[in-house]
């Protein structure tokens, strides 16, 4: 009858403790800031992503193993690449001009690329599209961040809705 006792509340121990044992699940987001900045006419942005899901995203679009160096001209033209074909701009219904990219920053596990997007007049209106690490993840949720003058709006893009248009009017 003691044994009993003794040995029963084990079990119910080894479940308090299970979930403690067990790593946790891993999120996939970015956060992407768009500021306009009128006196350069140029949507300065900073986008912040996971290291390791760029170097998987990366490794996997050219067939090769990439890791994360800040500042390399080669990782910096993959980078590049990548961006154009998943992050895209629509100003007034007409695509962005190629992005220049300004440079990378590494903090921690996240990277924050800074990249700009030229604006040539007005903007009535402005049509994002992102699938940035979409194709890897499919639970991957971006955060877009967009400042106009005096209008602000945050956007979220998931799998199934990447694209989105706000009218700046």
């Amino acid at each position: 009858m003691i044994q009993r006792a003794i040995f029963r509340p084990i079990p119910l121990i080894l479940l308090l403790l299970l979930p403690f044992t067990l790593q946790a699940h891993k999120f996939y987001t970015s956060v992407t800031q768009l500021d306009f900045n009128p006196s350069e006419k140029c949507f300065q942005v900073t986008m912040n992503v996971f290291i390791d899901d760029l170097e998987a995203v990366l490794t996997q679009e050219n067939r090769q193993v990439v890791k994360w160096k800040s500042d390399q001209p080669a990782l910096n033209t993959l980078l590049l690449k990548y961006l154009n074909k998943h992050f895209n701009v629509k100003l007034n219904q007409i695509p962005a001009s190629q992005f220049r990219l300004i440079g990378t920053k590494e903090q921690k596990d996240l990277l924050i690329i800074y990249f700009e997007i030229p604006v040539a007049k007005s903007l009535k209106n402005i049509e994002i599209t992102d699938t940035f690490l979409m194709d890897m993840f499919p639970i991957q949720s971006n955060i877009v961040n967009l400042n106009y003058e005096d209008k602000k709006h945050t956007f979220l893009f998931q799998k199934g809705k990447s694209t989105q248009f706000f009218s700046l009017n």
